[in-house]
């Protein structure tokens, strides 16, 4: 049951308090401390939501909530609260959940003076912090997770979160650290996911996540960091997913991820690097996406990709590639995405793709390429049917349709089209999977304002920018049917060009009916036939049964 109280009279809060008594869960908006201890008969309470809320002198007195002894889930937020005194959540032994977000805390401390043992989660998000003194959450064993974020938090004190064991998500996003300390994680042996993005980290020193061996989600997009040779740790062995988006990295360290041979998300856009190395992805035998986009790469090696032998998806979009080696992805053959958008590609190699039995999507969209006679030379084993492929913003000229007409879809539009080809092959209907981004078969023709917006599909004779058009005028009249039921005018105000129909050749009535007699009589001498075949046939069958009987009898009577 949820109820919201404002400031009233006093008797009316009373009756409300006797209701909230009755009631498992209480939320109290726009309320005051005189109204909170007002609440009679509070401990059937379990969770209790305090919200904009206004407090004296923005500070939670000592044990204000000791008569709420039944409550598992706490939260005060955004009551504008500067400081809680030291045991002002002094009696909530059974207190599991505990939010103090959107306030303007600036100091954390344990608020009891008995440990809060049952407490799991603990929302601090959202407030004024800077700083995380040492021993200041040891009050809280059994915590799993603890949010910091959106904080003004600059370095963590040693042994700041001593006591935490059992911590598993540490959310520390949105804050301003600039370094990542030995000391700082040091003892959360259980910890899963940590993120650390949107901060100004320049440096993660070395054997920081030493003790962190259950580390499974590091997220560090957002940062400055230059460096990762802290990714040789051993406690990074069993990490799943690693964010370093938006850094600062230049080049990937040899044998970088070599302990992450668990890894499977990895993201490394909006970076500066130049190039990948042979030894750039050494140890990511279980990687399954990887985003390198929006870098800076100009060149790969031919084996940068050899250890990724389970990877899925592939991104190097928006980088200066002009040229991909032609065996780069010969041993990625589980690959179902490959991205090459965006860069400066001239030209495939037709036995890049030879090995990609599982492919579904490719996009080579706004790049240089002049042909693709390399999608003639696609794994012989692929399933054509599913895949989709973007050409579209490149500088083809022509095409061979019929090795595209059973893909799922092509997008070819904003090409270079050449005029001639354009004509040859587009008056006819084409296939359904190509998609020009044109409406070049326009159906249209009896308004000035319509043939304005006429599109088509943009070609090059030369040096001479055209744009073809293709007329259908046998749907026009279609479309320029009226919507009402009246009778069509003789006088018509736009005169059509009639469609195109089957010529009708004038027959004498007479002649056809002859023919139309004769037919008749032919099918009733036709069913005259079978009739007496059918009877002729019947007769034989008769006699032949009745020789037979005969032939029986005398049988009989010799013997006997």
């Amino acid at each position: 049951m949820l109820a919201k109280l404002l400031p009233l009279p006093l008797p009316l809060l009373l009756l409300l308090s006797c209701v909230a008594c009755h009631t498992q869960s209480l939320q109290l908006i726009n309320c005051n401390a005189t109204q909170l201890l007002a609440l009679k008969d509070v401990t059937t309470l379990s969770s209790l939501r305090l919200y904009n809320c206004s407090w004296e002198q923005q500070k939670l007195k000592n044990a204000i909530f000791l008569r709420f002894n039944q409550l598992l889930s706490l939260k005060l937020e955004r009551s504008q609260l500067n400081s809680l005194e030291d045991y002002a959540l002094h009696g909530l032994a059974r207190l599991q959940h505990l939010s103090l977000a959107k306030n303007n805390l600036s100091v954390i401390k344990s608020w009891s003076e008995e440990p809060l043992a049952a407490l799991t989660s603990l929302d601090i998000s959202f407030n004024a912090l800077s700083r995380l003194p040492a021993n200041g959450l040891e009050q809280y064993p059994n915590l799993q997770l603890l949010d910091l974020s959106h904080n003004r938090i600059e370095h963590l004190e040693p042994d700041c979160f001593y006591n935490l064991s059992h911590l598993k998500h540490l959310h520390l996003q949105y804050n301003q650290l600039q370094l990542i300390a030995v000391t700082y994680f040091h003892g959360l042996h259980r910890l899963s996911s940590l993120s650390l993005q949107h901060n100004r980290l320049k440096q993660v020193e070395a054997t920081s996540f030493e003790s962190n061996t259950h580390l499974r989600s590091l997220r560090l997009e957002h940062n400055l960091l230059e460096d990762l040779q802290f990714l040789k740790d051993a406690g990074l062995a069993r990490l799943i997913h690693l964010n370093l988006s938006r850094n600062s990295l230049e080049q990937l360290p040899p044998s970088v991820f070599s302990k992450n041979f668990e890894l499977q998300d990895l993201d490394l856009s909006y970076n500066k690097l130049k190039g990948l190395l042979n030894n750039s992805f050494i140890g990511l035998e279980s990687l399954e996406r990887i985003n390198v986009s929006h870098n800076y790469l100009e060149h790969i090696a031919a084996d940068a990709l050899r250890p990724l032998s389970t990877l899925l998806q592939l991104d190097l979009s928006y980088n200066r590639l002009n040229s991909l080696p032609e065996d780069l992805l010969h041993d990625n053959n589980q690959l179902k995405q490959v991205d090459l958008s965006s860069n400066q590609l001239n030209h495939l190699h037709p036995a890049l793709l030879h090995q990609l039995t599982h492919l579904t999507r490719l996009n080579l969209a706004r790049n240089h390429l002049e042909e693709a006679s390399w999608l003639q030379q696609l794994a012989p084993g692929l399933n054509r049917l599913a895949l989709r492929v973007d050409l579209s913003s490149n500088r083809l000229q022509s095409l061979n349709l019929s090795s595209l007409i059973f893909f799922e879809q092509v997008q070819l539009s904003d090409n270079r089209w050449n005029c001639a080809w354009l004509v040859k092959h587009m008056l006819r209907t084409p296939p359904t999977a190509l998609n020009f981004a044109r409406s070049w078969p326009m159906l249209s023709a009896w308004s000035v304002q319509q043939l304005l917006s006429i599109k088509g599909i943009d070609c090059f004779d030369g040096q001479q920018n055209r744009s073809i058009v293709l007329l259908d005028v046998s749907a026009a009249r279609q479309q320029a049917a009226p919507d009402c039921d009246c009778q069509e005018s003789s006088n018509e105000l736009y005169t059509l060009t009639p469609p195109l129909t089957w010529p009708r050749i004038r027959t004498d009535r007479f002649d056809s009916r002859s023919v139309i007699i004769w037919m008749l009589a032919a099918i009733a001498l036709a069913f005259s036939g079978l009739r007496w075949g059918q009877r002729f046939m019947d007769r034989k069958e008769r006699e032949r049964k009745l020789k037979q009987n005969q032939d029986k009898q005398q049988l009989i009577k010799v013997e006997a």
